[in-house]
Order: C-alpha cells, then structure tokens, then sequence
C-alpha cells in the first residue's frame, strides 16, 4: 500500500495479485478511512484499487457542505480524476482490466465514469447518475448495490436506470437487500445492516472474480 499522486491527483494504492483495477470513490462527506479500507479488502481479494480524493483533502461537517462539495467535482474534474486513477492502476499495478466502484455519492460518480470514460465495469453501490439516458455508453458490466428502505436511489434505480438499460442492451446485476437503508455497508453509522453488507461484499467480490 502507498499513497501516489498521480496527473495531480492524490490515490492510496493497494495492489493486488490479478489483472483487475479498481478506482475507489469516496462518499458525500469526502475521503475517509472507510474507502482505504475497501481499497485494502480488495488487494487482499487479488483486485488492485486505488482510492482517489475528489474533494481534495477537503471534507464536509455537515450533508449540506457535501452537497456543496459535491456540485465542485464536475464532468471534467470527474473524467480527469478516474483517467488518473485508470492510469495509475495500468501502469503501476499491471491491471488490463480496470473499472470503477463507490459509494453514495461515490457510486454516481463511478457509474458516470464507467459512462463517459468506456471503463470495462462499475460496482456502483446506492448511487445515482443525473441522466439515466447515459447508460447507453457502458462499455461493461454494471454490478448495483440497493436497500429497500433507500426511497431515493432504489427507485430511480427500478424505474430509469433498469429501462434505460433494457433499451441499450446493456447489462446491469441488481442486488437489492431487503430492511436495508441508504448506505447500509459502511460501518459505524446508524443504518449499518451487517449481514447485507456482508452479501454485498461477497457478492461484489464475485462479479470481480468473473472478469477475468
């Protein structure tokens, strides 16, 4: 593990032992120790990741900073970042197959960047993308994380993302956790759900060891 910059960028990078790279991406309160611990979990599974600091080193208080936070990172910030990421994960890591994967905020971004940028897959847990429309640019598989009790992402995920996908002919896997809110993975907060965090790992680890 070591921490890189990359094309201006700052990443943790942890290596893995196969071919397949994945840029991480933070939630709505910024970069964390959570999204070093996934990228960690990774490496040990065989899958390089490096987690990258779209904020900056900035982090939000409060939801309504991280709104703010998140309107900075725009399209091209977003294509900039995960390119250097994609690049770093090439060229220091070896891996041949490289995707995306977030969380929250994070997921949306992840899946944006596996739109815009032609990435060969996204894990996109409870994120959402503004137009639903631009699925029609996946180059590869999709894997979306969902709780039931997530009354925002969850039906937007069932009612534009899934028809969206239909009509490009794109393929998308959805795991959808029953009495499972909004950000039930990440430990330490309220709606935790432990065992679909866990299935969701397994999972996520799953549809990795596919790739190859």
């Amino acid at each position: 593990m070591s921490r890189v910059t990359q094309n201006g960028w700052d990443f943790f990078l942890a290596k893995g032992k196969t071919s397949i790279g994945l840029v991480v991406i933070h939630e709505i309160f910024g970069y964390s120790p959570y999204v070093e611990e996934v990228a960690t979990e990774l490496a040990k599974a065989g899958f390089s990741a490096a987690s990258i600091d779209l904020f900056r080193g900035v982090k939000a208080d409060t939801l309504e900073t991280g709104m703010k936070l998140r309107e900075s990172v725009t399209k091209e910030s977003l294509r900039e970042g995960l390119s250097a990421g994609a690049e770093l994960l090439r060229s220091q890591a070896g891996a041949r197959t490289v995707g995306s994967m977030g969380f929250c905020m994070g997921g949306g971004f992840a899946l944006q960047a596996a739109c815009d940028l032609g990435l060969d897959f996204c894990i996109d847990f409870y994120g959402q993308i503004p137009d639903a429309e631009d699925a029609s640019k996946l180059q590869g598989p999709v894997l979306m994380i969902l709780g039931s009790e997530d009354t925002r992402v969850t039906p937007w995920a069932f009612q534009q993302l899934l028809p969206a996908a239909m009509k490009h002919n794109k393929r998308v896997e959805t795991q959808l956790y029953p009495h499972a809110k909004h950000a039930f993975h990440r430990p330490g907060w309220e709606g935790h759900n432990p065992a679909a965090a866990k299935d969701a790992w397994d999972k996520t680890l799953r549809f990795l060891s596919q790739l190859g």
